[in-house]
This record gives C-alpha cells, structure tokens and sequence, in this order.
C-alpha cells in the first residue's frame, strides 16, 4: 500500500493548514522571539488546554526537548539519570548533559518502568529520572511521580507515543515536571518534526523560556536553540483539532483489530492494560511465550514471511546497555561520563549482561506492529494473516 498517500488521506492536510501558512507568510514574520501573539503561542495555548497542562511550550523536536529537560533537571557530570530500557533516548538525553544513564527494570506485563526496580536503583548519584510511556501506553505514573518527590528526583515524561493517553482520567505528561510529546512524521500528531513540553511549574517554565531565546546576550545556563517556527506550529495547530478523531477512529480500531487477533492465543501473551489506563493507538504489541507450549519460534517467524503478515519480531533485540554504543562508552571518544574521575570515585555502576532481566527476558519475545500508517482495512488483512499463523501453529 501506499503509506504516504494514506497519511495525507488520514491526516486531511488542507484548507485549515493552508489558512494558518498563508496567515504567518501575511505576517511576514517567520520566527517570533518575543511575546507576540503568533502561531507558537497559539498552538502552546491549545495543546495546554487540551492536555490539561498549566503550561505548553512549543520545541523543534523531541530528542532535543529530552535533552533541554536533563540540562535543567540539576543532572551532569559526576550523576545519574534512571532511565527505562525498552527505547534509548533517554538515555541519549542524559549523555548529552554528561550524566550516566541507570537502567530500570520493566514490568513483564505492559513493557513499562517497574516502580519496584526504580526505587532500587536510587542511589546519592541519581538526579532525575525519564519515563517512557510505551507505544502509547501510561506507566503507573502516580507511583513513580511519588517515589521521585519523596527522593526529590526530577522527574521527566517521555510521551512522544501518547498523545492522547491518560492515567486515571489524567493526560500523561502533566505528572511529572516536564512532559514531551513528539510531533515527528510517525507520531499520532504530525507536523514533520517537532515537539511540545508540558510544564506545570511556572518559575520553571519561565527559567525555560528565558534560557532559549538567545537574545543576544551569553545564556545564565549551558543551553542550545529548542525553539519551534510559526510555519511549523500552523501546521500543528491545524492537526491538534483532528487528532482525537485519528485516534479514536483508525489507530484505536487498528490496534483493537490485532488485539481480537490473538485474543484466545495461548502463547501470544497480549499487552496488559491496567484498568487506571487510557491507551492511545501507537503500536499493537505482544509477547512470544510459545517456548511455554513446546513451540518453535523460528517456525512462527517463517510464517510471518511466507504469509506475509508483516511482523516485528524482538524491537531492538537487546537492552540498550548492551550495545556497543553504551558499554564501550563512545559517546565522546573517551569513555566520558562513565569513566569520569568525579563518577568513579561515587560509583562502580557498570553496564552488563544481568542489569534488567526482565527486559533482558521481553525484549527478543516482543512482537509489534507500528500502527501509524496502517489503514483499517490493510489492519484487517494482515490480522487474518496472524489469525491463520495462530492456526497453523496450534495444528503442530
């Protein structure tokens, strides 16, 4: 199928986009520094309301709205940042800043932070923690945000998968002191790249907002350009007003179309959903557990081939910290800030096979399907695929 075309179909780029460019290319101004009233204004003002945020500021993508978060979380040199190891960009955010990523345990059941492991990990060196809420799934987000009050961590929520996605009635990315949501292409929101941060604090919202603007003045803080252009937030206000609609109506519908799929499967374990959780359509995942039932997971893969059906088997295959890219410490070509004097003599924290063994177990048993530009009717063909593998298998 043609993904592209679906996308534009599905995402209805058109009059009201149109209207919002023409408005900014009328103004004349493409980028606003001040606080006039633009584009990115407006947009902050409505993704606020519509997450329930005090405070919404507009960034140009989302890996850099994670690293503007640890740069003023109080992490750097000599600290830890724990980070979950499902996805690495966390991690990434933290080696910016020169802090150690600290890897959390999963929990086995939704793929999310374990609060358990977390408070097992806090050491005098931790200074913040990132959370990610999964493939569009809340971690228990209270508890951690209680745990990281009670030890006064900073406390960062990944949601570039969540739009839309809520934990007791309460959108995530307003829990914690920052929030980030990605509008990247593959994310419910598109608006090609960029981001939103969430912010409930008002003095740090303010610290924020004066540290990025450059004025032409040397910055108090080490700090980069986050900031998002007018064209760039037309676009995304445009798109904030239908996105609860491709939520509901094609990546919930995609997503529960897998689900029903393997809904008496055996030895494909669907995701857990808590009750206190709103899940907003990212990816379908479940988790291979046919060794269980004396079953051969090379032959299911190969049925996934010879049908067709368009499966993902393992995500990243392993824990972030067993890449090489983390032991070895290659970030700066000198094994900074893992072999940094000043974190040497707080810690021996190593990256090693046996950090997070329940991720260590999930990750190879993960089997996804990104769900993004999936249409309904494709969702449905590839889950009879599925259906017929299940079947298959279960016939020996």
């Amino acid at each position: 199928m043609n993904y592209s075309s679906f996308a534009r179909r599905l995402r209805g780029y058109g009059k009201k986009e149109m209207a919002y460019l023409k408005e900014v290319l009328d103004g004349g101004q493409l980028s606003i520094f001040d606080d006039t009233v633009g584009m990115v204004r407006r947009f902050q003002n409505a993704f606020a309301k519509y997450t329930g945020s005090r405070i919404a500021m507009a960034r140009n993508n989302g890996m850099n709205a994670l690293a503007e978060a640890v740069s003023i979380s109080g992490a750097g040199v000599g600290t830890e940042v724990l980070c979950d190891p499902v996805v690495h960009f966390g991690a990434l955010a933290a080696l910016y800043f020169n802090s150690v990523p600290r890897f959390v345990d999963i929990d086995p059941d939704t793929y999310l932070m374990d609060p358990d492991s977390l408070k097992a990990n806090i050491t005098p060196n931790a200074r913040a923690v990132i959370v990610t809420h999964l493939w569009g799934l809340p971690a228990r987000i209270d508890e951690i945000r209680d745990i990281c009050r009670k030890h006064k961590l900073f406390l960062i929520e990944d949601c570039a998968h969540a739009l839309g996605a809520r934990w007791k009635g309460r959108h995530v990315g307003t829990f914690g002191d920052i929030g980030m949501f990605s509008f990247q292409e593959y994310k419910q929101l598109s608006t090609g790249d960029g981001a939103m941060v969430t912010v409930q604090d008002r003095k740090l919202a303010h610290n924020m907002e004066t540290y990025g603007r450059f004025p032409g003045k040397v910055p108090l803080v080490m700090t980069l350009n986050w900031r998002m252009n007018e064209m760039t937030a037309a676009i995304g206000l445009a798109q904030l007003a239908r996105v609860d609609e491709i939520i509901q109506k094609t990546y919930n519908v995609t997503l529960g179309i897998f689900n029903a799929a393997i809904a008496d499967c055996r030895w494909l374990k669907q995701r857990l959903v808590p009750k206190e959780a709103v899940q907003a359509g990212y990816w379908f995942a479940c988790k291979w557990e046919g060794d269980k039932f004396g079953m051969d997971y090379r032959r299911f893969k190969k049925l996934n081939e010879k049908l067709g059906i368009g499966l993902r088997f393992g995500f990243n295959e392993t824990a972030p910290y067993e890449f090489e890219f983390f032991r070895k410490a290659k970030a700066y070509g000198h094994q900074c800030p893992y072999k940094c004097p000043f974190y040497l003599k707080r810690s021996n924290y190593v990256y090693r096979r046996g950090l997070c063994p329940v991720v260590e177990d999930v990750m190879p048993r993960l089997i996804t399907v990104n769900l993004i530009f999936l249409s309904i009717e494709e969702a449905k063909r590839q889950a009879k695929k599925l259906r017929r593998a299940v079947e298959i298998m279960d016939e020996g």
